[in-house]
């Protein structure tokens, strides 16, 4: 799909400063790639020489480029414009996914399927399911019975939705995830283990992505709940009665334990850890390979092992760079003081 520089200005909430408004736009790529016909976007001053160099028709930038030849859209936000880029340029797969139900997919008697719903080759829908109109069901996937998914969502191949469990309206679940399985609960008879049932819910809100090979599992009696446009990435595993507020995004390999709260519009960089039954409040932020033991209030911004404040672990970090020469002037001043001693 092809757009003039004027028009994707306006779609994108960017300037045009520098370049011709009637050119066209036929793709989008990397500085170093570019062609004449793409446009690219600079994400930091540091790429400054590619983008000098670029063959890009235009580039999304933060800033005016004087010394650069290139058409620049100019925007305060260049990845929320460059987010809207991608969505423009995306690739259209309508044609190969029909908008009917596969002859080998099982759907139930019973379930429900609006209009215009993917079910794909080998897919399995249970009884009692309901599917909202445009929702694209891929193959292998298997929903079992009692669901509930939402208008304009899409399920990728061999995902599997659990029993009872719910999904808003244009959610994406990709390869792999699981949703709704038990939770680790377990008692002690002895030395051996007698498995908890899991009671309640698994329940996703709409606009909710869960990254490929994710786990939500369902909840011991109340329900897990993942909030409205909530962004899990792939890989993080996501325990019993947990509750992720909106807008959060959490990146890959995390973990998080059981009755966890999580706010609102917080950040989680990638394999952090949570124990189970704290609270971390609303717009904080985990840094990676964090170990979090404790509740924090909104807007902390936390990390380290056990995690802490984020500017008190750069300044331990800090003084730890300088031990070698702290030791090696103890050692010279633990020398001087046994020569005066001497004399």
């Amino acid at each position: 799909m092809a757009n003039t520089l004027k028009d994707l200005a306006e779609q994108i909430g960017a300037s045009l400063i520098n370049g011709d408004g009637s050119t066209l736009i036929q793709g989008v790529s990397t500085l170093a790639n570019a062609g004449p016909g793409d446009i690219s976007f600079l994400s930091s001053p540091k790429y400054l020489g590619e983008a000098r160099k670029s063959n890009a028709a235009a580039i999304i930038s933060p800033n005016p480029l004087p010394d650069c030849g290139t058409a620049i859209l100019l925007s305060e936000n260049p990845y929320l414009s460059w987010a809207r880029t991608t969505a423009i340029f995306k690739p259209d797969r309508s044609a190969h996914l029909a908008r009917t139900i596969a002859d080998s997919a099982m759907v139930d008697p019973s379930a429900k399927i609006g209009s215009g719903v993917h079910i794909g080759a080998g897919a399995v829908v249970g009884a009692r399911t309901e599917i909202g109109s445009g929702s694209a069901i891929h193959s292998g996937v298997v929903i079992e019975e009692n669901c509930c998914i939402g208008n304009d969502s899409e399920i990728h191949p061999n995902a599997v939705i659990h029993y009872g469990s719910s999904i808003g309206n244009r959610c994406i679940i990709w390869s792999n995830a699981v949703v709704g399985a038990y939770g680790f609960g377990n008692a002690k008879d002895g030395a051996r283990y007698i498995g908890i049932h899991q009671l309640g819910n698994t329940i996703i809100e709409d606009d909710v992505t869960i990254g490929a090979g994710a786990t939500v599992d369902r909840g011991a009696v109340d329900d897990t709940v993942i909030r409205r446009g909530a962004r899990i990435d792939n890989l993080v595993m996501i325990a019993h009665n947990v509750i992720i507020g909106e807008d959060t995004a959490i990146a890959a390999q995390t973990g998080i334990s059981g009755s966890t709260r999580i706010g609102n519009r917080v950040l989680i960089a990638g394999q952090a850890g949570f124990v189970g039954h704290i609270e971390i409040g609303h717009d904080s932020f985990v840094g990676a390979q964090a170990g979090v033991a404790k509740s924090f209030p909104p807007g902390s911004k936390i990390t380290g092992n056990p995690a802490r404040s984020l500017l008190n672990v750069r300044r331990s970090d800090t003084a730890i760079t300088h031990l070698p020469q702290l030791v090696q002037r103890i050692r010279e001043l633990e020398k001087r003081i046994k020569d005066i001693d001497k004399k």
